[in-house]
């Protein structure tokens, strides 16, 4: 089930990033006096590579229900910039009992913030087996398979095109046809809007400037992040998700 779950999860992934190469633009909400450039922030991430630390929370409960770190680099010798990502959230996958996700991953990016390479690794409580995934965005290529310790068990290689994710979708047990009506109705997809403008949290009874950075789909928030004025993340919520992150720095 995770395995048909991951491989759902890279799909969507691949038709938001077509539906932003459509929209062909950021869009920042101009209206405010306060919007600041997308690129500018995260330009100050990697600026000073302050990790981000947060404790994840679900529902409005006080327990945490897992964890989440980011720690951005400038990798001197080729140029890149890196994001190393990493954690843990206790899920009830679809169809199945509840159980401990872990993940990491490693995300390049180029000068202009354009994706070179990913490498994620997926891990379910149970059993044994990870789920790996490299992406070569350069070459649009890359490869999927479960790993037990080193070894890589029913290894896919496909490419970055809808050919290659309706093959992963064919192998997931959906139906094939779902991707060309959804890459054909690109043009009536909701608009993904990325912004970003100055603006300030409490922590500890003070008072700190910060950067809201937000990612609205048709208009409806999705994610959106308080950044301090060092890169690093305070508090976040995705609220499809009905999470909040708050930083292990922030006294609940």
């Amino acid at each position: 089930m995770l395995h048909r779950l991951v491989i759902i999860g890279i799909v969507g992934f691949w038709l938001a990033m077509t539906g932003l190469l459509v929209v062909r633009e950021v869009y920042p909400e101009f209206t405010r006096l306060n919007a600041v450039p997308v690129s500018y922030v995260g330009r100050l991430i990697f600026q000073h590579e302050v990790a981000s630390d947060l404790s994840i929370f679900s529902g409005g409960k006080k327990e945490s229900i897992g964890n989440f770190h980011l720690q951005p680099k400038n990798l001197a010798l080729d140029g890149l910039r890196q994001l190393e990502l990493s954690g843990n959230v206790n899920l009830t996958v679809p169809g199945g009992r509840p159980q401990r996700i872990a993940w990491g991953a490693v995300f390049e990016l180029r000068q202009d913030f354009t994706p070179a390479r990913l490498h994620l690794d997926v891990a379910p409580s149970e059993p044994a087996q990870h789920l790996d995934l490299l992406v070569d965005f350069a070459e649009k290529k890359a490869v999927f398979g479960a790993k037990v310790g080193e070894h890589v068990l029913n290894e896919t290689a496909f490419t970055l095109d809808a050919a290659g994710f309706g093959m992963l979708l064919a192998r997931a047990g959906l139906d094939a046809t779902l991707l060309r009506q959804l890459t054909a109705a690109q043009g009536e997809m909701p608009r993904l809007e990325f912004g970003a403008q100055s603006s300030s949290t409490m922590v500890g009874g003070q008072k700190l400037a910060t950067f809201l950075l937000t990612l609205k789909v048709g208009g409806q928030s999705v994610f959106d992040a308080q950044i301090s004025q060092l890169g690093q993340i305070l508090t976040a919520q995705t609220p499809p998700l009905g999470w909040k992150l708050t930083s292990f720095s922030i006294p609940r």
